[in-house]
């Protein structure tokens, strides 16, 4: 059916930061590409055949038209979306944005919705424009993602958002509705674009993309009717007017709160024993008045792994509680549950002097070890370090799953301190020096004067991690006379583990990072190791 000109100018309004111009694509931020087109589906029609999703599971790019973009890609967006805790009304609304409505050059030839970019130089090289901090736009080249299908650019996607703590007041568990989503979504650094959020609010309006959102508000605007009276019935009972009693309003509840830290979606725990004497919840337990739980598939017994994704540490009532955001297969729904229906591996750490040669390409580099209760988030891969050698300082090692596994923790200068797995790593121990009884003398002497650090100027916060193995110090060790030390029992550790940071320190003899932490108003060093930034 042709639209009508008055509606394609409305929404090419709508969407007037994206242009398509003589081959070159136009982006107006830093992740996405950005192509005005129009369509005049609504959510609500394609809202009554959510099931229809399985059908256009494969379509491609190229299929796609300004006329059935909503149509086509609702359902299987709003089956993602209901999957990973979103909103479909705000994913769907970027896709359109992003797209160009399926139009744009990127869509068409890799089936990249939303414009995500690819850092290890594959998939298409195109030429986009972001903005400055200054709101100013300018052109740059920059790589893109390839998918298989739309599908897997909707799940692209979504994983794209889960891992990236940044995101966490996007999903449902955070945002109210799809409305603040959107919001939330460039607040957090998604767009360049300073009227990005607008944009996403008034598509998801015109098309009352709302509806995808299941029990979310909808924009519909018609009252409910109300029961007409009649003066002229024959009705005379007065009780219903002259006994009614006074109606009183409910109090509400009062709601946890929760802070969240994502971490990578394949990583997989166990069940503990006792899992089936814990609820599954469609958000952290009290966080929300909305709240539906779910049953464990029957399959499932203690060992069953599970995928998990996020953490949640929920503050209720004056004490905390961890939770864990899973997935009993791939594919299934995500949960949230008690951190007592997973059973943890007990992880060594020891530290270590060695180097580490990354043998192999394509090898994670995460946060944290796999497996660890804190999860581990992905930090890049290994591909720009292939060849290149690491000093190693800590060596992780556990049984879990019934494999012995091991991690090394590498210092690359961009990143930090990162772990990788030993797979694909060439590790040397650090040759040991022979000192003479001459030496052992003077370095034993060494041992017993104090020795100076660098310091230099740190603000924010990081989260303790380990921290029991550590211990506080008054002065980083070895650069005073006036060592004191405080044992943990004597401080009171935040129920979230977050520290604020003032200082930072380099011990220069032994080349050690410390910082100073901020804990019950008292300032303590403690080595860098027991803590996370992010």
């Amino acid at each position: 059916m042709r639209r009508k000109p008055i509606v394609k100018s409305l929404l090419y309004v709508l969407s007037a930061s994206a242009v398509i111009s003589a081959g070159h694509v136009y982006v107006s931020h830093a992740d996405d590409l950005d192509n005005g087109a129009n369509n005049t589906a609504t959510a609500a029609t394609v809202n009554t055949n959510v099931t229809a999703a399985s059908s256009v599971n494969n379509i491609l790019g190229s299929q796609l038209t300004a006329d059935n973009f909503i149509s086509t890609i609702s359902p299987i967006a709003q089956s993602i979306a209901n999957s990973n805790n979103l909103y479909a009304s705000t994913m769907v609304a970027q896709a359109a944005l992003e797209s160009g409505y399926g139009t744009s050059y990127l869509t068409q030839i890799a089936n990249n919705l939303f414009g995500i970019k690819s850092f290890d130089g594959t998939g298409v090289k195109l030429k986009t424009s972001e903005y400055n901090s200054k709101g100013q736009a300018y052109s740059t080249y920059a790589y893109f993602k390839s998918y298989n299908s739309v599908m897997d650019s909707l799940q692209g996607y979504a994983t794209f958002l889960t891992v990236n703590s940044r995101y966490a007041n996007v999903f449902k568990s955070q945002a109210k509705d799809g409305f603040e989503a959107a919001t939330n979504i460039q607040k957090d650094g998604y767009a360049t674009d300073p009227s990005y959020a607008t944009k996403l609010i008034n598509l998801i309006k015109t098309y009352n993309l709302t509806a995808l959102d299941g029990n979310t508000s909808s924009t519909n605007t018609n009252t409910p009717s109300t029961p007409s009276t009649n003066s002229s019935s024959n009705n005379t009972n007065t009780n219903n007017t002259t006994n009614t009693q006074p109606t009183t309003t409910k109090p509400k509840k009062t709601l946890a709160t929760a802070t969240y830290t994502y971490g990578n979606p394949l990583e997989t725990f166990q069940l503990s024993s006792k899992f089936a004497n814990y609820n599954l919840y469609t958000h952290v337990k009290d966080t929300t008045a909305k709240n539906v739980t779910g049953n464990w598939p029957s399959h499932l017994k203690a060992g069953s792994n599970v995928y998990v994704d996020c953490l949640a540490v929920r503050t209720y009532k004056g004490s905390s509680t961890t939770w864990y955001r899973i997935k009993t297969s791939k594919n299934a729904k995500s949960y949230w549950v008690s951190a007592k229906a997973i059973d943890f591996p007990t992880i060594h750490v020891k530290e270590y002097n060695g180097k580490a040669k990354l043998s192999h390409a394509n090898r994670g580099l995460y946060s944290n070890v796999f497996n660890s209760q804190t999860l581990a988030k992905s930090l890049g891969s290994s591909n720009s370090y292939k060849d290149q050698t690491f000093n190693v300082n800590q060596i992780a090692t556990y049984t879990y799953h019934g494999k012995e596994n091991t991690w090394y923790r590498i210092n690359v200068s961009d990143l930090g301190d990162v772990w990788v797995n030993k797979t694909g790593v060439t590790y040397t121990k650090a040759e040991k020096k022979k000192v003479t009884k001459k030496k052992a003398k003077k370095v034993a002497k060494k041992k017993t004067t104090t020795k100076s650090s660098v310091y230099s100027k740190a603000s924010g916060h990081a989260y303790l991690n380990n921290y029991g193995k550590f211990a506080l110090y008054n002065h980083i060790p070895g650069t005073s006379k006036h060592i004191q030390k405080t044992a943990w029992s004597q401080v009171k550790v935040p129920k979230d583990y977050k520290v604020g940071v003032n200082l930072k320190g380099i011990r220069t003899e032994y080349n050690t990072t410390w910082y100073r932490i901020v804990l019950n108003h008292k300032n303590y060093w403690i080595s860098a190791k027991s803590l996370l930034f992010y």
